[in-house]
């Protein structure tokens, strides 16, 4: 049994949303009667990181509430080694579009994920993501964003009114895997075939053992 985690909904992102959105992807696995998924809390992370599961996927942005004029982050220092600690020692992790967004530059998380969220215009618009087998357009926010592209694979690109960006990235870390992924922000954004086939996909990577 592979054990999933999930870190999800913020102040700016609705969790039941994503939770749906992740539902539906893992449902395409091949093996996903074998697959346990649980949604946690950040105040949990730290304790289920102990149980080693094959994957974290935090799709939550570290400000707890970015509106007000004193804000507050969820990723700790501690919590902020403990997460690097698992992946270096065989764990993996998605970081899936919030999950992008508020991390300091120099946390060993950023570190890790060798990229992070630099802005997104304003609203949604119609934004063209292309992979190495699909292209589709979807309404979503256009995450521009910083990636360290000379020491991870590039796997998805994205495109709108605004300009061009990076939209998906993976890489090995220590013994564990890293991926990052932008797409969606809607619910039926999250609910797009493509996305979900995309998701699946790359969970897929993450929890095998290859």
């Amino acid at each position: 049994m592979a054990k999933i985690v999930a870190l999800v909904g913020d102040y700016w992102h609705d969790g039941e949303a994503a939770q749906a959105g992740l539902e539906a992807a893992v449902k395409r696995l091949p093996n996903k009667d074998e697959i346990e998924l649980q949604y946690i809390t950040y105040e949990e992370v730290s304790t289920v990181l102990d149980n080693k599961p094959e994957l974290f996927i935090n799709a939550r942005m570290n400000k707890l509430n970015p509106k007000d004029e004193h804000v507050v982050t969820w990723l700790s220092e501690v919590l902020d080694q403990k997460i690097e600690n698992y992946v270096n020692e065989g764990g993996s992790v998605l970081a899936w579009h919030a999950g992008l967004a508020g991390y300091s530059s120099e946390s060993s998380y950023t570190q890790m994920l060798r990229g992070s969220f630099d802005y997104h215009p304003p609203g949604l618009q119609e934004v063209t993501y292309k992979g190495n087998d699909t292209t589709f357009t979807i309404s979503d926010e256009l995450y521009f964003v910083h990636c360290d592209k000379a020491n991870t694979e590039i796997y998805l690109r994205s495109t709108g009114a605004y300009g061009d960006t990076i939209a998906g990235w993976k890489h090995s870390y220590g013994k564990g895997k890293v991926c990052c992924l932008t797409p969606a922000h809607t619910k039926e954004g999250l609910l797009n075939e493509n996305v979900s086939s995309l998701l699946a996909e790359k969970i897929k990577w993450l929890v095998s053992h290859e």
